[in-house]
């Protein structure tokens, strides 16, 4: 059946009846994206090298990277305007035991 058809088709019919087959193919088209995404995630797990994973703990949640991008940002704004902080040197050397 050609699918103007089947909209054709599926136009004819009461609204409840529309209304649920709209329903289901929609939860029906959620329910495959679902376990693709979940299938994509335990594969994911499976073949990372150990040290990449370590990576992934490492770098933190997607919340802290954006809150640390932020931050960077508006450290490079502030340098631009007021001038990046300069290293100063003296010619003194202090040596303290035990550190």
């Amino acid at each position: 059946m050609p699918i103007h058809r089947h909209i054709a088709t599926l136009r004819a019919k009461p609204d409840h009846i529309r209304q649920r087959i709209a329903f289901w193919t929609a939860l029906s088209v959620t329910a495959v994206i679902a376990l693709f995404w979940v299938a994509s995630l335990s594969i994911r797990d499976f073949t990372m090298k150990p040290d990449v994973s370590a990576a992934v703990d490492k770098a933190g949640s997607p919340i802290q990277t954006v809150v640390s991008s932020v931050g960077g940002f508006f450290g490079d704004i502030r340098d631009l305007v007021f001038g990046a902080r300069k290293a100063t040197y003296s010619s003194q050397v202090e040596v303290v035991p035990g550190k």
